[in-house]
């Protein structure tokens, strides 16, 4: 009876080792798991920062940067000598690199006397590593911006602000846009934009100035700008009056040529004329 029992003793004993042992593997694979997963590596979004430069940063599940390119050619610049990104988190290579661009003075050309704004935009079906996540990325910038004494404004695009085809929306864009000239409201003509050429053009009056902006509905930059009062307005109105005038000069030297035609002609034949008389 006593050699049974301790036979069971032995079994029992053998079954519970290899049943936490079982389990201290199971673990162990989990907890590996956890710290490293397999889809860590994988791009799980996209952010896309314009000033004038363009750059796509792009990131995994835990927000740490996978690749940066340049979209346009100042983008392509900057990213040129930009090194040792790669497993930084988002928010740090994004303040590293409005550093970039202010010491390559991208920041010196202004719209309308504004220093340009710096847009932040979510990219269609991109992932949040976390519910902060953009708002971070845009803390860094705002650091930088700080740090380097830049009078932009920080705006942000998320994919609620998106249409259908992954533009920025109508009301997002005028957001962006009044945002650039510091202005709160204004009154906006009203326009169909179909946006095949991704370009909104916007009319507005506020505080009693007509303005017209040209807003790239992609990447959310200002196109183009002029408000009523700017050289530029008027220069333009000039240079029409001076068309209409360099036309009217046109014209009148034109017909000058005719008169100068028409009378040689009529001398050519007051000669023929009295050739013909003194024949006779």
């Amino acid at each position: 009876m006593k050699k049974m029992n301790w036979k069971n003793c032995l079994t029992f004993g053998t079954i519970a080792a290899l049943s936490l042992s079982l389990l201290a593997g199971c673990g162990a694979s989990q907890s590996s798991g956890t710290q490293q997963p397999a889809s860590e590596n994988e791009v799980a979004g996209t952010v896309l920062l314009s000033v004038n430069p363009e750059i796509e940063v792009e990131y995994d599940n835990g927000g740490q940067v996978l690749e940066i390119e340049g979209l346009n050619e100042d983008g392509k610049t900057v990213v040129a000598g930009f090194e040792d990104y790669k497993g930084k988190d988002c928010r740090t290579v994004v303040n590293e690199l409005i550093k970039e661009i202010y010491a390559s003075g991208y920041f010196t050309n202004t719209v309308d006397g504004h220093t340009k704004n710096i847009v932040l935009k979510m990219e269609e079906g991109s992932a949040y590593p976390d519910d902060d996540f953009l708002e971070e990325v845009a803390e860094g910038v705002r650091e930088a911006v700080n740090t380097c004494g830049i009078a932009s404004e920080t705006m942000t695009v998320r994919e609620d602000d998106l249409d259908d085809a992954g533009l920025i929306g109508l009301d997002k864009a005028k957001e962006l846009v009044l945002s650039q000239l510091g202005l709160n409201a204004a009154s906006f003509n009203n326009h169909e934009y179909e946006l095949d050429d991704g370009v909104y053009e916007f009319e507005f009056l506020a505080d009693g100035v007509e303005y017209e902006y040209e807003v790239d509905a992609r990447t959310g930059k200002i196109l183009e700008a002029d408000f009523d009062g700017n050289d530029d307005w008027d220069d333009r109105d000039q240079w029409d009056d001076w068309d209409e005038l360099g036309d009217r000069d046109d014209t009148d030297d034109n017909q000058d040529d005719v008169d100068d035609r028409d009378d040689v002609d009529d001398q050519d034949d007051n000669d023929d004329d009295h050739d013909d008389a003194a024949n006779d």
